[in-house]
């Protein structure tokens, strides 16, 4: 367990995490900022599950979802926000592969 830990502080302990939660708590904190991010979770999750019913108002659904998209990306602390919960997310995935990979070898 001790290895885990060393690894869950690595990754807690790299620069874009900490401003990543940095980040997180500008949001959270700001009503403006946090009721668009909320709009673009809300129609992701309405678009995630329109095409896995393969719906056909799908089309509509996701021009709704790329005009709020860019609407939230012209916040520059969302828009890096987002950018870094993909690295983070992109980074965790590959310690993920790597820790599988190990385990199966």
């Amino acid at each position: 367990m001790k290895e885990l830990d060393k690894l869950i502080e690595k990754i807690t302990d790299q620069p874009k995490v900490k401003r990543f939660k940095q980040l997180e708590k500008i949001i959270d904190q700001n009503d403006e900022l946090m009721q668009e991010y909320k709009k673009l979770l809300n129609l992701q999750k309405q678009l995630v599950q329109k095409k896995h019913q393969k719906t056909s108002n799908v089309n509509s659904l996701q021009k709704t979802y790329d005009a709020q998209k860019k609407r939230v990306e012209t916040y520059p602390l969302i828009s890096e926000y987002l950018d870094l919960l993909d690295e983070i997310n992109n980074d965790l995935d590959l310690i993920q592969s790597i820790i599988t990979e190990e385990i199966n070898a």
